[in-house]
């Protein structure tokens, strides 16, 4: 079987977790329409953070979308999801020109990179988009197009999330001007991507998830010293929790952690249970790129204390998130509340 076969794969659909009343529009695009999911309701008054999901090879927004239902949490998170295609090549398959590795076999060279970031800096001038919260995800080729635009713009990319895809295997490849928060989440049983790295002759080498989340821990400037968060229980059909946590936080540059979720047994496509969409939504909205604070209890930078600054101190609730620890007692909770609450309104000067 040629490596396009193997890449092409069916997935299966994850779980719903409750109803979402979210909205959709479609962007009229060079490449076609993009759905845009939007919390219902919106107005465009507050400030909200952008999740840019990117299918796999083969694949295309819609289906992958129906796999991932990052749109469950659309109104409860109160964020954006844009879920754009690729561009078919010469055999019809959708793709991304990501890593040297994945997925351009045609040598066809679309500027995909380039693209994502001018559709993202579309909605940066038309929607209200929180610019310290925009994140990408992907699957598979659209996991290694993901770490390709942590690589080529880390100046917009807060966060990026890859589930069974793997960045460069030469790190000069890649020079990412600030730091990243990385995310690698990759099945032990995936016979696609493998989980140890691998090398297919006349195409060329991908790194291991661990290798991988090592090369981002570099790049953000962390130690080699790992702390093990909470098992997760991510796929239905595997037992218990069955995914461990590795994490790069020490020594860090701001903003930049590198993370891997290891799926015990997973597989390319595992079937998902309710709480990967809230896992992974969770985690990326907790790793934003922060603006610069101008007054106590402004979160987002926006020059007031409002809604949007209650919501973002409520997600990180009993946590240590040194931003959202106003009163610095190493914990977020009720008198940073109450800071919040006393500084409500328009910021001074």
């Amino acid at each position: 079987m040629t490596l396009a076969g193997l890449l092409s794969c069916t997935l299966p659909l994850a779980l719903t977790d409750g109803s979402s009343a979210w909205d959709r529009i479609d962007l009229p695009t060079e490449r076609g329409n993009v759905p845009l999911y939007l919390p219902e309701g919106d107005t465009g008054s507050e400030p909200l953070p952008l999740i840019v999901s990117l299918h796999g090879f083969t694949g295309d927004g819609v289906s992958h979308e129906n796999y991932f239902r990052l749109r469950n949490h659309v109104d409860e998170r109160r964020f954006m999801l844009c879920v754009p295609d690729g561009l078919p090549n010469a055999q019809g398959d959708r793709y991304w020109n990501a890593t040297d590795f994945c997925c351009d076999f045609f040598g066809e060279r679309p500027d995909d990179s380039g693209y994502l970031r001018s559709l993202i800096e579309r909605l940066i001038d038309e929607r209200n988009v929180d610019t310290g919260s925009i994140h990408v995800v992907g699957h598979s080729n659209g996991g290694f197009m993901a770490y390709r635009m942590g690589c080529d713009h880390s100046d917009l990319v807060s966060s990026i999330a890859s589930l069974a895809g793997a960045t460069f295997a030469d790190r000069s490849d890649c020079t990412p001007s600030e730091p990243v928060h990385a995310l690698q989440i990759h099945g032990t049983a995936d016979d696609t991507i493998d989980y140890d790295g691998n090398c297919i002759l006349f195409v060329g080498c991908y790194p291991g998830a661990s290798e991988s989340v090592l090369t981002w821990a570099d790049y953000n400037g962390c130690g080699q010293e790992t702390t093990t968060g909470e098992l997760l229980d991510l796929v239905g059909g595997l037992p218990g929790a069955e995914t461990s946590r590795r994490i790069h936080q020490a020594g860090c540059e701001e903003r930049g952690v590198a993370e891997l979720w290891r799926i015990e047994g997973g597989s390319h496509g595992p079937g998902f249970n309710g709480n990967f969409a809230r896992e992974l939504v969770d985690w990326l909205l907790v790793h934003r790129r922060d603006p610069p604070i101008t007054c106590l209890g402004d979160l987002n930078g926006d020059g007031s204390v409002e809604g949007a600054d209650l919501s973002d101190l409520l997600g990180s609730w009993g946590g240590d998130s040194e931003r959202h620890d106003l009163d610095g007692d190493g914990v977020v909770a009720g008198g940073d509340l109450t800071i919040l609450l006393g500084a409500w309104g328009q910021c001074p000067g």
